[in-house]
C-alpha cells in the first residue's frame, strides 16, 4: 500500500474524507489538487478544523496527512483541467471527488490518455445517494458513457462576481457529515477494488445512503466514442 501513488482531485468534504481512510490504511504518496480555500463554512462537513481555516485546502490536508505519517504529497492548488501538464508524476489511480461535470471530462480524457483508473464519487440532492463510477482504461466503460443528459444546475450568485465561474458546478446542497462518510466509504472501497485488496466495484453503483439503504449496480454498457473506437451515433451533419 505504501508503494500507491494516488492523486485526488477535488478536497471537499468528500475528498477530504477519502484521503483520511487512505492514509490511515497505508498510503503513503499522494497529488492532492484543489482550488479552493477552507472556510467557516466548510467545518460542519469536513475533515480539517478550524485552525485550517483562510488555508489552502491542499496545504491544509497534506499537513493533516504529515500529523498522522510520514509521506510524500505535492499540493497543487489549483483547479485539474490548469495543472495537467504540470503533474509532477504519473498517479497510479486517480480519485474524482470534484463537484463540476466540466472538470470531471478532463480527469476522464487524462486518463484515458495516459492509461490511468479513476474512481468518481458524487452524492445526489442532501447527500440521499451516492453515485460511484469505476473506470479502468480499456476495461469498462468511461466517464462519458454514463453521462445523463439533462439541465444545468440553477446559476448562483458567483456567475456575476467570479469571473472564472463554472456553470457545471453542482450548488452546494444540505447533508449530513454522517452521510457524506458513507459516500466517500464507498469510494475507499471501490480504490481498494481498483488496487487489487478488495473485490472490484461495479463500473456504476447507486447507493441509497437513508434507510433502507437500496442500492443498484450495472455491470455493462456500450462503450462510447470517447473510450473506443466506435463512431456510432456522432451527429455529422452541421
Amino acid at each position: 500500500m505504501k508503494d500507491k501513488h494516488i492523486a485526488v482531485a477535488g478536497l471537499g468534504s468528500g475528498g477530504s474524507a477519502v484521503i483520511d481512510m487512505l492514509v490511515r490504511c497505508g498510503i503513503r504518496r499522494f497529488t492532492l489538487i484543489d482550488p479552493d480555500k477552507l472556510t467557516q463554512e466548510n467545518l460542519k462537513r469536513h475533515v480539517l478544523t478550524e485552525r485550517y481555516v483562510g488555508m489552502d485546502k491542499s496545504e491544509g490536508m497534506a499537513q493533516h496527512i504529515l500529523s498522522i505519517c510520514t509521506a510524500t504529497i505535492c499540493a497543487i492548488p489549483g483547479r485539474f483541467d490548469n495543472t495537467l501538464p504540470g503533474l509532477p508524476e504519473k498517479p497510479d489511480v486517480i480519485a474524482s471527488c470534484v463537484d463540476s461535470l466540466a472538470c470531471e471530462s478532463q480527469i476522464n480524457a487524462y486518463s484515458l490518455e495516459n492509461n490511468i483508473p479513476v474512481v468518481y464519487a458524487g452524492v445526489h440532492g442532501a447527500a440521499e445517494q451516492a453515485e460511484i463510477i469505476t473506470v479502468v482504461p480499456g476495461e469498462t466503460p468511461c466517464y462519458e458513457c454514463w453521462i445523463r443528459e439533462g439541465e444545468l444546475p440553477p446559476p448562483s450568485m458567483e456567475k456575476y462576481t467570479d469571473p472564472d465561474y463554472d456553470p457545471t458546478k453542482s450548488p452546494s446542497l444540505p447533508g449530513l457529515w454522517g452521510d457524506v462518510l458513507m459516500a466517500a466509504s464507498f469510494q475507499f472501497q471501490a480504490l481498494l477494488g481498483i488496487m487489487g485488496i478488495r473485490k472490484k466495484f461495479s463500473p456504476l453503483v447507486l447507493m441509497g445512503l437513508r434507510y433502507p439503504f437500496r442500492f443498484e449496480t450495472y455491470d455493462t454498457k456500450e462503450r462510447c466514442a470517447v473510450c473506443s473506437d466506435n463512431m456510432e451515433g456522432l451527429c455529422t451533419s452541421i
